[in-house]
């Protein structure tokens, strides 16, 4: 008899999220679906409410990916370059790495010839095997 009215009184003060699916919640096909918690998908709401005047999300990021200043979540702006100039994988706009290291071979007369050289001995995947 105990059992029952702790169950009853567990079901009475719980909330109601708990006992009732969300309205954005969607049964699963299968609970090994990506996104499956607890037998349903939650979406996140589709009201817009959680973006401000511009677009931009609680994150800072508008739907296209990029923030205030038009860069991506790394970083990088729309032509493929960070704050300082350099691209993925470190050569500025001429071609230079920081070190003077370029990427056709022709140096800067103050880059370090040994460094230079490591880094395009590296595999094109960046991986040492």
């Amino acid at each position: 008899m105990m059992v029952r009215t702790v169950v009853a009184a567990t079901l009475a003060l719980a909330p109601a999220a708990v006992i009732i699916p969300a309205a954005s919640a969607r049964p699963c096909v299968t609970p090994t679906e990506i996104g499956c918690h607890g037998g349903f998908h939650h979406d996140p709401p589709k009201s817009g409410l959680d973006d401000d005047f511009f677009g931009y999300g609680m994150d800072g990021f508008d739907g296209s990916g990029r923030d205030r200043f038009g860069r991506d979540r790394f970083g990088y702006d729309r032509s493929g370059y960070d704050r300082w100039g350099y691209d993925r994988w470190g050569y500025d706009r001429n071609g230079f790495t920081r070190e003077g290291c370029a990427r056709n071979g022709a140096d800067r007369p103050d880059a370090d010839a040994g460094k230079c050289e490591r880094l395009r001995s590296r595999p094109s995947s960046g991986s040492s095997s």
